[in-house]
């Protein structure tokens, strides 16, 4: 891969001997089809695409894939950092079944794909407001007291005298 598009790689690494790869959300849909392609590679298959969310970043969500290949009965995985108002090419054309991945992120972290056959909401209603995933997102209700987090879940006045198991692991003794 590096041989063919030497220029399209940020950052290239092997952990766990699986290779991860970032590169230009421009680049993406090259690299990606050059992964497929390749026939030293034939990564055929998308295992599955999520993001993570880093709000104190410039480029906010890093967006993450991975692919597998039966031939070489391995995975890579491929990164993007894109800004919040960036959009991410589509690699629904790439791979089947790529535009459900894609319509997830969508859905939970705001990321919008251009070039999407289908970009709508998923998992949500579609009058849904907000995208839950976001580490920003203001999630509704109030904490459930367990006997594990009753310190923080429950105010003081609330708490009983006695929390039961109040430090994990520890053995209430008679």
């Amino acid at each position: 891969m590096a041989r063919h598009l030497p220029e399209a790689i940020v950052a290239a690494v092997v952990e766990h001997g699986q290779v991860s790869i970032q590169v230009p959300v421009q680049r993406l849909v090259e690299v990606a089809r050059l992964l497929r392609d390749d026939p030293d590679g034939r990564y055929e298959m998308p295992v599955f695409m999520t993001c993570v969310d880093w709000p104190e970043r410039d480029e906010r969500f890093e967006v993450v894939y991975v692919l597998r290949s039966l031939f070489r009965n391995d995975v890579t995985r491929i990164t993007v950092h894109v800004g919040e108002d960036q959009e991410v090419p589509s690699l629904a054309g790439l791979f089947s079944g790529m535009e459900w991945h894609e319509r997830e992120c969508f859905d939970l972290f705001g990321l919008r794909f251009g070039s999407h056959p289908d970009l709508r909401r998923i998992l949500l209603p579609d009058d849904w407001e907000g995208h839950p995933l976001r580490k920003d997102y203001v999630s509704f209700g109030e904490p459930v007291a367990f006997t594990h987090n009753m310190e923080w879940a429950l105010s003081p006045q609330d708490r009983p005298e006695h929390i039961p198991g109040a430090t994990r692991g520890s053995v209430e003794r008679a």
